[in-house]
C-alpha cells in the first residue's frame, strides 16, 4: 500500500519555537502511529525555514517602524491581502499538491490579530477544497477575539472545506468554537497539546550533560514588553516587567541558583533578554551565576535540550512551560494569556500560575521550590501518553477513511 501524506497546516516555521515545538511532536506522532503517515509541513506565512521566518519577522518589524502610527493598520491590512492573494494562494496549492489530507493544528490558529489567521487559514482551506482534500481540525487553541470579518472568513472556510474531524486543545477552547459554530451542530473533541509529548519526540541527548552535584539552573523564559502588548496584555508597564526580572534574577543569585536567560525565539524577546543581560552585568562574579542563553536556541529540538537540562523553569510562553512539563522539570508559568491558564487546568496544574503585577520574585521562587525537591512527583508520563495516542487515533481515522474512499472508487 503506497505511504499516505498529510500536511501539518499551521506555523512551523514561526520565530516563536513554541509553535515549531508543536509540528515537531504532530509529526513524530503520525509517523509513529500505525498508518504511518508522511508528514510534511505547509507553513501558513509560506516560509520553509527557520531562518526564513525570522528574517522575515525582522524585515516586517523595520517596515512597521518606518510608519506612523496612523497608517499601520492600513498598511497591514493592505500588505496581508497583497501577500495572501499573490504569494500564499499559490504556495498553498503547490505544497498541497499529491497529498492525501491536510491537517490544520495544533496551536492558537483560530484567533484574530489583524485578520492573520482567518485571511490565511481561509486561502488555505479554500485551496484543499479546490483539490478535494479531507481536512482534519487538530489540537488548536481558539480565541475570543474574533472581528466580524474574522469570522465570516474562519466560518466559510470551515463549511467550503470537505471537513471530516475536529479537536481542540482545551476545554475554553471547545466552549467557544462550539459557539461559534452555533447553530450548527459538530462534534468537537478536547485533545491534549501535542507539545506535551515533546520528550518522547525528542528526548534529551546524551551530548548534554547532567549539572554537577548540588548545581541547580534555573530557566528564566524572557517575554518582551511589545510582544505582550500585541497579543493581549495592554496593561503591561514596561518598567514593571523589567523591574520584575531582575529582581527574580537577583533573588535567585542571591539563594545560590544559576540563571539562564532564554526565548521562545522572537526577536522582540531576544532583543528584551539581551537588555536585560547588560543590566544585571558582564563582571566575572556574575558572569559566575547568570547567562545568557537565547543565541544558542535557534530551533524547537534546541529550545526542548535546553530546557531538558534545567532544573525549572520560570517562564511566560505556553510552550516553554509546555515544554518543562514534558521534561518533568518544575515550572511557574507567568499569567498574560488565557490559554496559559487553560493548559495547566487540563493537566492538573491550575496553581502553576503567577500574576507577575501581584508577585515579587521572592514569592515566585517559593512557588518554584517545592517540585525542586528530589521526592516531589512531576511525572508527565500519562498525560504523554494520552496525547500520543491521540495523534495515533488521528492518524488511524485518517487512514481509514483513505482505505474506505479507496474501496467506494475501485467499486464505482
Amino acid at each position: 500500500m503506497t505511504q499516505l501524506k498529510a500536511g501539518i497546516l499551521n506555523v512551523a516555521y514561526s520565530p516563536n519555537l513554541g509553535d515549531g515545538l508543536i509540528a515537531e511532536c504532530l509529526r513524530y506522532g503520525l509517523t509513529s502511529s500505525a498508518a504511518a503517515i508522511e508528514a510534511r509541513f505547509i507553513d501558513l506565512a509560506g516560509r520553509e525555514s527557520f531562518s526564513q521566518g525570522l528574517k522575515s519577522k525582522q524585515r516586517f518589524n523595520a517596515i512597521r517602524a518606518m510608519l506612523p502610527t496612523f497608517a499601520l493598520g492600513f498598511a497591514s491590512r493592505l500588505f496581508l491581502s497583497l501577500l495572501v492573494q499573490f504569494r500564499l494562494k499559490p504556495f498553498y496549492l503547490r505544497k498541497m499538491v499529491g497529498l492525501d489530507a491536510v491537517i490544520l493544528g495544533g496551536g492558537n490558529l483560530l484567533a484574530d490579530q489583524d485578520l492573520n489567521f482567518p485571511k490565511k487559514i481561509h486561502c488555505a482551506l479554500m485551496a484543499a477544497a479546490r483539490l478535494r482534500l479531507p481536512v482534519y481540525l487538530y489540537g488548536v487553541g481558539v480565541s475570543d477575539d474574533w472581528s466580524p470579518t474574522g469570522r465570516r472568513l474562519f466560518l466559510e472556510a470551515l463549511n467550503a472545506c470537505d471537513l471530516r474531524f475536529i479537536s481542540v486543545r482545551d476545554a475554553r477552547s471547545a466552549r467557544l468554537l462550539e459557539q461559534a459554530l452555533s447553530p450548527s451542530k459538530r462534534d468537537i473533541v478536547t485533545v491534549l497539546d501535542p507539545g506535551v509529548f515533546a520528550a518522547l519526540a525528542m528526548p534529551p541527548e546524551a551530548k548534554n550533560p547532567p549539572l554537577p552535584d548540588g548545581v541547580r539552573r534555573i530557566g528564566v523564559g524572557v517575554m518582551s514588553p511589545s510582544e505582550l502588548k500585541y497579543h493581549g496584555l495592554s496593561s503591561m508597564d514596561d518598567q514593571v516587567l523589567f523591574d520584575f526580572y531582575l529582581t527574580l534574577f537577583a533573588e535567585l543569585g542571591a539563594r545560590g541558583f544559576q540563571v539562564a536567560v532564554f526565548t521562545n525565539g522572537s526577536p522582540e524577546d531576544r532583543a528584551f533578554a539581551k537588555q536585560l543581560s547588560r543590566s544585571v552585568g558582564e563582571d566575572a562574579e556574575t558572569q559566575a551565576w547568570f547567562s545568557d542563553a537565547s543565541d544558542r536556541i535557534q530551533s524547537p529540538t534546541d529550545l526542548c535540550q535546553f530546557i531538558a537540562t534545567c532544573s525549572g523553569i520560570v517562564a511566560f510562553r505556553l510552550h516553554a512551560i509546555i515544554a518543562a512539563f514534558s521534561y518533568d522539570k518544575p515550572f511557574v508559568a507567568l499569567e498574560w494569556d488565557k490559554k496559559v491558564g487553560a493548559f495547566l487546568s487540563e493537566v492538573k496544574r491550575p496553581g502553576a500560575i503567577a500574576n507577575i503585577a501581584e508577585s515579587s520574585g521572592a514569592s515566585v521562587l517559593d512557588m518554584l521550590l517545592p517540585g525542586l525537591n528530589p521526592s516531589a512527583d512531576l511525572s508527565s508520563r500519562a498525560f504523554a501518553q494520552r496525547s500520543l495516542q491521540s495523534v495515533h487515533q488521528l492518524g488511524a481515522l485518517i487512514g481509514q477513511q483513505q482505505q474506505r474512499h479507496a474501496h467506494e472508487h475501485l467499486n464505482r
